[in-house]
């Protein structure tokens, strides 16, 4: 052992907040399940007008859960792409979960893994991200293209959904 490391000199590693973005994606895994299990798919088809045959939910349910394991392995090296993720949950239970639970005075499918899981993880994601330096620009970013991916899949949706029908 050499002098400096015997005197306590070696430098520690940094830690960065980058593991909220792990946290993410295991909500992404987590949430869906909720929602299936507790009736999302018709409770979407009478309050938001979205048509979501179980396929197509299991599909989109994954495609995120491994954009998330994807974003979350990038972390803060590419972090206006980490976070768009983030904010297309925080999204997703603000105005999907929380907001329509509100307005309909009864719960709806998926609000307890979106403000128990989305709503704090996604938070602390933009407020480490912040933290650790990453450039106000970057979180900005994250922000916009997650906040315009969810609005993007709710419109597709809704399209999709008016596909079949005969009125």
């Amino acid at each position: 052992m050499s002098g400096s490391e015997g005197a306590g000199l070696a430098v520690p590693p940094k830690t960065t907040h980058e593991w909220t973005l792990w946290m993410v994606a295991a909500s992404c895994a987590l949430h869906p399940l909720e929602e299936y299990f507790t009736g999302w798919q018709e409770w979407a088809l009478g309050t938001l007008g979205v048509m979501m045959p179980t396929a197509r939910f299991v599909f989109f349910n994954t495609a995120l859960f491994v954009a998330a394991l994807f974003a979350a392995r990038s972390g803060w090296r590419r972090p206006a792409l980490s976070l768009v993720i983030p904010a297309a949950t925080l999204v997703n239970a603000l105005f999907f979960h929380i907001l329509p639970t509100i307005v309909q005075h009864r719960v709806s499918p998926g609000v307890y893994t979106a403000t128990l899981l989305y709503l704090p993880f996604s938070s602390w994601a933009f407020l480490g991200a912040w933290r650790d330096g990453v450039p106000r620009r970057a979180l900005a970013a994250g922000f916009m293209a997650g906040t315009l991916l969810m609005l993007a899949v709710f419109l597709g949706a809704r399209w999709a959904s008016g596909l079949g029908r005969v009125e």
